[in-house]
């Protein structure tokens, strides 16, 4: 099987709910979508989502990457097989830069699920064999006003999530009366951690979590900004709460970095910022050998590809703790593939087996929501 063209696809998907934290406000989710077709009629696909406050990348920077840079380079590579397919991409990472992981997620994602497509095989199949067939993902309430954080608790407890995850401000005031909401509605067998979003400096962090901390939480992500490591290996030393690195965490020198430094207790695996499936699972491997379990993370508004990259995370790697995503149409208005990937009640989810990443993208779906279009033949962009 050889690469022929691709096709990049700038999208914007309404979202039935405001999502709101310290880095961002958004009721539309923009996300890049990468169409790589085979010399054998095949086709395979991709996503990211760039953030700026997260990897430095937008909309414009990651398309602009991909149609400039990224996909041409691929053009004509040719597989026996999908280790094949896996090995070729894993050796573009080192060119790879910290701003422009996020669009060789999407490109990466539609060669291996083309890969897997052409030859019969789950994309998962990387990563290793299923571990857990079913699982069960954590809920997310980013909501800064009282009365929403109740109105979202109280469908997470109709649901009947076991684990949530709350975005917290800036404001220890505003996050007491956040959690306290969300702790009557819950309840107190429900395990919350929250997410702070780089919003605090290190000595407001340790003030805000020594406050939350009777609330019951379980672990404390982002305390500090995502430049900010000192802080992060301080409060990590601490041991108040368990520390989730997430912005401070993208590449592999990041996950290496903070290891050494002891500035994380737990590393969240987002696919889209960590630079796809192949270094998502190089910093896991990093984790597990420094003894350091992971959570699965998500983009916000994420489509099904994202998910369906994720769930293979999600199922495949033991050390998995927490996982986030596969939200699907709880949160966008419509998701653009089949089979659907949110999660049941209870936040339950299955593995995925079928070749591929598992899904197939709905072409008329995807273009009510196309903004542009680039087609990619060779290296110049048309």
């Amino acid at each position: 099987m050889k690469i022929d063209h691709f096709v990049v696809y700038t999208v914007e998907l309404p979202m039935r709910l405001s999502i709101s934290h310290t880095l961002a406000e958004r009721k539309v989710a923009s996300n890049i979508l990468v169409r790589a077709f085979g010399d054998n009629g095949m086709e395979g696909w991709g996503e990211c989502c760039p953030r700026p406050y997260v990897t430095g990348e937008t909309i414009e920077t990651a398309a602009a990457d991909l149609s400039g840079r990224l996909l041409p380079a691929m053009i004509g590579e040719s597989f026996l097989d999908l280790p094949e397919a896996a090995e070729k991409m894993a050796s573009s990472l080192p060119n790879v830069k910290r701003n422009q992981q996020a669009a060789f997620c999407a490109a990466e994602l539609a060669v291996l699920d083309l890969a897997g497509k052409t030859f019969g095989l789950s994309t998962g199949e990387i990563i290793g064999p299923i571990e857990r067939r079913r699982v069960r993902y954590s809920a997310v309430i980013a909501a800064k006003d009282c009365t929403e954080v109740r109105k979202r608790a109280a469908l997470i407890r109709m649901f009947g999530f076991r684990d949530v995850k709350i975005k917290v401000q800036r404001s220890l005031d505003q996050n007491l009366r956040i959690l306290e909401t969300a702790r009557k509605v819950l309840g107190g067998t429900v395990s919350l951690r929250i997410d702070a979003n780089g919003a605090w400096s290190t000595d407001e962090a340790f003030r805000q979590i020594d406050q939350l901390s009777p609330f019951g939480l379980a672990a404390v992500e982002q305390p500090v900004g995502a430049d900010n490591i000192e802080g992060m290996q301080q409060i990590t030393g601490a041991k108040m709460l368990p520390v989730v690195a997430d912005e401070s965490l993208c590449s592999l020198q990041d996950a290496e970095m903070l290891i050494q430094r002891r500035a994380a207790d737990v590393f969240n695996l987002r696919v889209s910022k960590c630079g796809g499936l192949i270094n998502t699972l190089r910093i896991y491997r990093k984790a597990v050998r420094a003894g350091l379990p992971c959570q699965v993370g998500a983009q916000v508004g994420e489509t099904a590809i994202l998910s369906a990259a994720g769930r293979h995370l999600a199922t495949r790697c033991p050390s998995i703790i927490w996982r986030e995503g596969s939200y699907g149409v709880m949160l966008l208005r419509h998701d653009i593939a089949y089979p659907g990937m949110t999660i049941g009640i209870g936040g339950r989810a299955r593995a995925l087996e079928s070749p591929g990443l598992g899904i197939e993208p709905d072409l008329s779906r995807i273009a009510e929501y196309v903004r542009q279009t680039t087609e990619v033949h060779s290296c110049v962009p048309v």
